[in-house]
């Protein structure tokens, strides 16, 4: 069942004027919480520009602080993105996160083996038995991981980010098939250092593709996605350069517990919108 009148406001001049209006009034935020009957955090992350907040939820706040929701959308430069979204999605959205966990840990076992094999001479059989149930667990991390992506990428209407995550999936099955045919992570002839300077380069073109993508988010999402979208755009920046991809190598883990807040903060905003929508047509 979706979820009806769901709106998503512009940030962060909602926030702004939502602040303006409750100190003109002499109130705290708890003040105002206990008079709207929302979660102090909702009203915090509000005013810092960090959520979308449906209308019936700033009609309420706006109630309590004497202003007409008409006018506010009238004064400020505010958009509004009708927004459905269902018990499958938020179940999807959830998921993406939770097993962004595990991509993250199973990529930071991958580095590390790597370098490992590479610095102790591991005969290829040992190379072998390693990549083989690695590669399996990794693609079972990274399509449930990249889901939440394009479910937010299928909501927002945003074709940038839809094409970054192809590319991804794309990139990381070539690197996984390159890797068997590599011993570590050193390149032994001119084949694999050119292969390895392209494939390198092509991931941070995908990278800085969904980089742009999520930073587009930041409209609907908040600073959190232009955080990450700017995070990615860098590390892809970093690979393309290819001197400099020992860094955005290194920086590849960090960028991946950003994307797991992100979807996990898009996740508990849109669960929480969903929750006050079953309220009030209950």
């Amino acid at each position: 069942m979706k979820n009806k009148n769901t709106f998503i406001m512009k940030q962060p001049d909602l926030g702004k004027r939502i602040t303006e209006l409750r100190k003109q009034k002499g109130l705290t935020q708890e003040e105002l919480v206990a008079q709207c009957n929302i979660n102090v955090r909702t009203i915090q992350r509000i005013e810092a520009g960090e959520v979308n907040p449906r209308s019936y939820t700033i009609k309420i706040i706006l109630e309590v602080l004497g202003e007409d929701l008409n006018n506010i959308q009238t004064n400020s430069s505010t958009e509004q993105i009708e927004i459905d979204w269902t018990k499958d999605e938020l179940k999807t959205i959830n998921n993406s996160w939770v097993f962004g966990i595990f991509y993250a840990i199973i990529t930071s076992i991958g580095i590390f083996m790597e370098i490992y094999f590479a610095a102790k001479n591991v005969d290829d059989i040992w190379i072998l038995a390693f990549r083989i149930p690695f590669a399996i667990i990794f693609f079972i991390t990274l399509f449930p991981f990249i889901n939440g992506y394009k479910i937010i990428a299928k909501k927002f209407e945003n074709a940038l980010l839809s094409k970054a995550i192809l590319i991804y999936i794309i990139i990381a099955i070539i690197m996984t098939i390159f890797n068997f045919f590599t011993d570590g992570i050193g390149f032994i002839n001119a084949f694999e250092i050119i292969m390895g300077v392209f494939l390198m380069i092509i991931f941070g073109i995908g990278e800085l593709i969904m980089g742009l993508g999520i930073l587009k988010l930041k409209e609907n999402l908040g600073s959190l996605a232009q955080i990450t979208g700017i995070a990615k755009i860098i590390n892809g920046a970093l690979l393309i350069s290819v001197i400099l991809s020992p860094i955005a190598l290194f920086f590849v883990v960090p960028i991946l517990v950003l994307e797991i807040v992100f979807l996990h903060t898009t996740f508990k905003n849109a669960q929480n919108f969903s929750d006050s929508s079953n309220k009030i047509y209950s």
